[in-house]
């Protein structure tokens, strides 16, 4: 059975934001906070940097805003660099899909794809005094879903000037971005 969260290498990393193995005990919240997101208890917009959601619990929206650090001069121009070499190595991606090989070698370069939760400008209007607090858990849980689906979103998030692109129709593939040569396999 796969991975509900954290699927692919891309999701995955952002499943480690949340759920970090140096604490010294398991936060409570969590679970309420996979449950949230396994039942689609969470509308989420991304765009370069921010991520914004609606929470709904006990039938009232909780409105969550996560300001994500971008990469550094650095980080970018590494990440520009394998991304080009990786598309160039692996034609005929969907549209907002990404080899799970060029995770890996973003880590080995230094460029992290997802920050420590300490590192995130998280706010929610809840009233709880806990941070983070469920909505902002379960907003992680919800990206990283999406990054699963999409691992486009992953650089986009983090990159100083990838413009979001817009998630293809699942329904509906574009005749011109078949790969002709590889339709049927190599």
């Amino acid at each position: 059975m796969p991975a509900e969260f954290g699927a692919t290498p891309w999701g995955r990393v952002w499943m480690r934001t949340v759920e970090s193995t140096v604490v010294a005990a398991p936060n409570p919240l969590l679970p309420k906070a996979r449950s949230l997101a396994r039942n689609h208890a969470v509308t989420l917009t991304v765009e370069g940097g921010r991520i914004d959601a609606a929470v709904v619990t006990s039938g009232r929206p909780h409105r969550v805003r996560i300001d994500v650090p971008r990469w550094s001069a650095r980080e970018q121009a590494d990440a520009e660099r394998l991304i080009a070499e990786a598309l160039a190595d692996h034609r005929g991606l969907a549209p907002g899909d990404l080899p799970d090989t060029l995770e890996a070698d973003l880590r080995h370069h230094d460029v992290g794809i997802a920050p420590a939760l300490a590192d995130l400008d998280a706010g929610c209007e809840c009233r709880t005094r806990q941070r983070p607090c469920v909505h902002v858990l379960t907003t992680l849980y919800a990206l990283s879903q999406q990054l699963d689906e999409r691992p486009v979103l992953a650089v986009e998030l983090r990159s100083s000037n990838a413009k979001p692109a817009t998630p293809p129709d699942p329904d509906r593939i574009e005749i011109t971005a078949i790969d002709v040569a590889g339709f049927y396999g190599d």
